[in-house]
């Protein structure tokens, strides 16, 4: 069976599942989800996303359980990850809000702003989706001025990384969102 990408109906669906084999292993979680995953279900900005990244404690009987949801859904082995750890390492301060609240798991995601500044520090190329992401969130935010976005990026992450392929990452989103902002020179 083909791998298939997560949309936000079926991620709904997993979350239930999860959910369910919680409960029948007399255990609880807690997740907070980050990128491509919150700007399906927070901002329904695309249709999917390929995988979720994730951060919750784990254990073998976790582990066993997300094995059985990739099996029973026909999703990649590595479906749900963790690898978002290293990116965040560089947030200096989230701003979560529980966004689904089931009996034995509790569903966190973090809002607008920390999501514009965690797509301005990965600032990847395409497939990627950073770029679109972060034009909706500025959009979203109703953002109009680079300083405003040097502000959101300062109080999440810090301008001490803000390097040269996020100064040029800033300059080609707005040139294509049109706004009159001041060019980085790197």
């Amino acid at each position: 069976m083909a791998a298939e990408n997560i949309s936000k109906d079926l991620f709904l669906e997993i979350l239930e599942t999860l959910n369910e084999r919680l409960g029948e292993n007399q255990l609880n979680m807690s997740m907070n989800i980050y990128g491509g995953t919150v700007m399906v279900v927070s901002f329904d900005v695309r249709p999917a996303t390929k995988d979720i990244d994730a951060i919750f404690d784990t254990s073998p009987q976790i582990e066993t359980i997300l094995i059985d949801i990739a099996e029973t859904y026909g999703l990649a082995k590595e479906w749900i990850n963790q690898d978002i750890k290293e990116p965040l390492r560089h947030v200096k301060q989230e701003d979560l809000k529980e966004i689904y609240n089931f009996d034995h798991l509790k569903v966190f995601a973090p809002g607008a702003e920390q999501m514009l500044a965690m797509k301005i520090l990965s600032s990847r190329a395409e497939p990627f989706r950073d770029f679109a992401d972060a034009e909706h969130l500025i959009n979203f935010l109703e953002i109009e001025t680079l300083e405003q976005v040097l502000e959101i990026f300062d109080k999440y992450i810090g301008k001490k990384f803000l390097r040269d392929r996020q100064k040029i990452f800033l300059n080609y989103v707005g040139k294509d969102l049109g706004k009159s902002w001041k060019e980085f020179t790197v």
